[in-house]
Parts: C-alpha cells; sequence; structure tokens
C-alpha cells in the first residue's frame, strides 16, 4: 500500500509541477539567446488565460473534435501514473513498456484525427507528416526496448530503473541505446531539428499543423497532453538510462534526495535541449529519415554489443 500511495504520489507531481518545466525550457532558450525572456510560471498563466475563452470549432468538425482533446489529454496522464519518478521498487505491476507505448500512441492516434478531422488543408498535411515520422520513429523505438530486455531481462520500466539504480558502470551499448532514445524522444515531441515548436509557418509545420484550428479549452487540453507527453519521454529516459540516485527504499531523507536528483537530471536535460533548439535550425522533411536512420543504426550497434561483449 505505502508503494501504491508514493507512485500515485510523484506521478500527481509530475503532472503539476510539468508547466513550470516548460517555462524553464523556454527560460533557458531565451537566456541564451541573449534577452530575458518570459516568467518560468509563464504556463500557468497561458492556460488560466485559454480555459477563460470559449471554443470556436469548424463548421466541418465533427464530434472527434469535441471529445479529442480531453481524451488526449486523459491517455497522457493515464501513462504518468505507469512510470516511476524519482522512486522505484522494483514490485509493481505497473510500468509495462509496452503499455506505456500504447498510450503514447492514443494520444497521437487522437491528435491525427483532430487534425483530419477540421476538414483544414493544414491539418492533413500536419497528420501526414506527424505519421510519416512515427513510421520510421517505430523500429527505434522497439529496437531500443529489446536492447534493455537483453541488458535486463525484463520489460517493466519499474525493474530496469530498480536494476540500473546503483549507476556504478554502464556500459557502451548503454550509453549508445541512450542516445538513439534521446534523438526518438526528439523526434516523437516535435523538437527541433525534427520540427519548430515556436513557428506556424504553414510550409514547415507539423504538430502545429494538426492543432491550429483550436482554441479555448480544446487547445489548453491538447497543449498540455503533448507536454506531458514530452515529460514523460524525459522520465522514461531518465529512468531507463540514468536511474543513479533514485530511491529503491521508503523514508523521507532518501525520498527527497532522490526527488531533488531527479529534478536536478531533468533541468540538464532541458538545458541540453534548449542549447541544439538555439544553435540549430530545422532540417527538411526529407532529411529527417536520414537522422532516424542514424539512430536504427546506433540502436543496432548497442544489441550487437550488448550481445558479442
Amino acid at each position: 500500500m505505502k508503494y501504491i500511495a508514493i507512485n500515485f504520489l510523484q506521478s500527481i507531481l509530475l503532472i503539476i509541477v510539468t508547466p513550470l518545466f516548460m517555462g524553464i525550457l523556454k527560460k533557458f532558450k531565451a537566456i541564451l539567446r541573449g534577452y530575458k525572456g518570459s516568467s518560468i510560471f509563464q504556463v500557468y498563466y497561458d492556460y488560466q488565460k485559454l480555459f477563460s475563452k470559449g471554443r470556436i470549432r469548424s463548421s466541418h468538425s465533427s464530434f472527434i473534435t469535441q471529445i479529442g482533446p480531453i481524451l488526449s489529454l486523459g491517455a497522457s496522464i493515464t501513462a504518468v501514473f505507469m512510470i516511476p519518478t524519482f522512486f522505484s521498487s522494483g514490485e509493481t505491476y505497473l510500468g509495462s513498456l509496452f503499455l506505456i507505448i500504447f498510450m503514447m500512441s492514443i494520444v497521437k492516434f487522437l491528435n491525427t484525427l483532430i487534425g483530419l478531422d477540421c476538414a483544414s488543408t493544414f491539418g492533413g498535411m500536419g497528420t501526414s507528416r506527424e505519421l510519416f515520422l512515427s513510421m520510421l520513429a517505430e523500429p527505434v523505438m522497439f529496437l531500443t526496448i529489446m536492447f534493455l530486455y537483453f541488458e535486463n531481462k525484463s520489460f517493466n520500466i519499474f525493474t530496469i530503473s530498480f536494476n540500473n539504480s546503483s549507476g556504478a558502470f554502464y556500459s557502451i551499448g548503454h550509453i549508445l541505446a541512450a542516445i538513439s532514445f534521446f534523438i526518438l524522444l526528439l523526434t516523437e515531441n516535435a523538437r527541433l531539428p525534427i520540427d519548430n515548436p515556436e513557428t506556424h509557418l504553414e510550409l514547415t509545420m507539423i504538430h502545429e499543423a494538426m492543432i491550429l484550428d483550436l482554441s479555448g479549452t480544446d487547445l489548453a487540453f491538447v497543449e498540455m497532453a503533448s507536454q506531458i507527453k514530452l515529460m514523460i519521454f524525459l522520465t522514461i529516459f531518465i529512468n531507463l538510462f540514468m536511474p543513479f540516485g533514485a530511491a529503491t527504499t521508503l523514508g523521507a531523507v532518501t525520498i527527497l534526495k532522490a526527488s531533488v536528483i531527479f529534478f536536478i537530471k531533468i533541468l540538464v536535460i532541458l538545458f541540453g535541449i534548449s542549447i541544439i533548439e538555439i544553435s540549430m535550425t530545422k532540417s527538411r522533411l526529407f532529411r529527417v529519415p536520414e537522422l532516424l536512420s542514424a539512430a536504427l543504426a546506433i540502436a543496432i550497434a548497442a544489441i550487437s554489443l550488448n550481445y558479442f561483449l
């Protein structure tokens, strides 16, 4: 019962601080670009503004646009409760990587339906691009999962995090798999150089094109789902490839120390993403397969090294 309670509380905490970390990411990028930038709490203000506005929907849209945003947010929140953050006991029936991928696929599926439902040219264009990239990213994801299974003999993220939490030694294959997953993280969350989340230029949009016709609470729900999805991927990355410092026993001091270490790791990764996003431009759509092919090759190399060494 104690394990269930701490898993529930850490998931709730992750959901609450997600907008804060998105604000910190924007603040990092602003500082690196040489200007002050907005408050790190600006994302909370943006949500307050969106929730105070009404919904304006296309006359061509159906019930999908009406229920899709809240279902997308619900799927993202559900996935949060399937992953560890700063505490992992190794004794849970949740945490199947395939189930987590399934929940993330539901979010993507609903977003693509929303993009198509509005009968907008931009929505259809963004949807086709999103699915094109997903088709290329899935082999990378499954090969990375297979590496983790060969390394830990488990598909459970709680078990993998628990086994690797000592952080005494990480093999070359482990590091290569982490690089491959990081490229996957950027792709699945529409970050540079794959997509630019800050632009609304019609010819280059991918994720933003699918939600271009949303407003008010619908837009707030989809944006929250996307931001939670990014935090889920960051948390998965930390717990699979760098879980050192995670709490494996219950104790106030242990939990507090593990939570501080976890949030520091999140900040370090966000700072790395901000450096990537201010130093690189968006790649042409047909250059992205080259990047994902490199990620696929790295994942294959990681599995090979794990097998032969």
